[in-house]
């Protein structure tokens, strides 16, 4: 009768110690644990510009803003820019879709859902007619968590680096970067064709997350040389892939123009 006692008082004080530990997880000081759509990620466009969608579309979703490149072997096809209004509840904004040439293509609407560190899916809709007419269409995107939470360090981007960045014309982006993230890079399509010259700089945002906030620069070219891009200043998110010598993406827009582009260590 003594064990039999024993064994209840046992099993009881298991029981209870489960339920406190189960208590606390999910929570921080007894508040409800906050999610975020914060990340990097790839997947796919259903719907949209089929003829621009590129073979993966590359994304990052920081704070309040979220950014998509579409990729394709000969470069960038399209790129987007969006602001959330509630990133915490939901993927709802407004934004922009621009060409890689570059110029605003159209005035978008954003509204989806995401899975904290699993994926994204949010339909966008024309919000007005713009130079061309855009069909709705669905961001499908896969979170690469391990990619994101591998941290910043701006010696890391040190070095120069060379991308396609307009899928059409194939046109070459170069930057030079020094430890510091400040930025010195020309773009052109061949010797005889338009040239940008830039400057700028690569910050970090969170010492502990692969993402850097970038500020480019663009002087507009010359009398003999015409800049496609422009004079102006172009603010937008960076991060890096692969290995030390691997992939640096970038996305930087002004409302008006953007440019994006995939580039490699040389």
């Amino acid at each position: 009768m003594e064990n039999i006692f024993k064994n209840q008082l046992l099993t009881s004080a298991v029981i209870v110690a489960a339920g406190l530990a189960l208590s606390g997880c999910g929570s921080s000081g007894g508040g409800t644990t906050v999610t975020s759509p914060n990340g990097i990620y790839t997947g796919a466009i259903t719907g949209g510009d089929a003829s621009s969608n590129g073979t993966e579309e590359k994304a990052i979703i920081y704070n309040n803003r979220m950014m998509v490149l579409s990729n394709n072997s000969n470069g960038v096809s399209q790129i987007f820019d969006f602001s959330l209004t509630d990133p915490a509840a939901s993927l709802v904004g407004t934004g922009v879709r621009y060409s890689p040439f570059p110029s605003k293509l159209n005035d978008l609407s954003l509204d989806g859902t995401y899975q904290d560190g699993v994926s994204a899916t949010a339909n966008f809709t024309e919000q007005t007619t713009g130079t061309v007419t855009l069909s709705p269409g669905t961001f499908n995107l896969t979170e690469n968590t391990a990619l994101f939470d591998r941290g910043a360090d701006l010696t890391r981007l040190s070095g120069t680096w060379t991308g396609i960045y307009d899928a059409g014309f194939g046109k070459v982006m170069t930057l030079v970067i020094d430890s510091s993230g400040v930025i010195d890079g020309a773009n052109s399509i061949d010797s005889s064709g338009s040239s940008c010259g830039f400057s700028g700089a690569f910050s970090i945002v969170d010492a502990t997350l692969n993402i850097y906030s970038i500020n480019l620069v663009s002087d507009g070219g010359n009398m003999v040389i015409v800049c496609d891009l422009g004079a102006g200043t172009f603010s937008g998110l960076a991060w890096t892939e692969g290995n030390t010598n691997g992939a640096l993406v970038l996305i930087a827009a002004d409302g008006n123009k953007a440019r994006a582009v995939v580039l490699t260590k040389n």
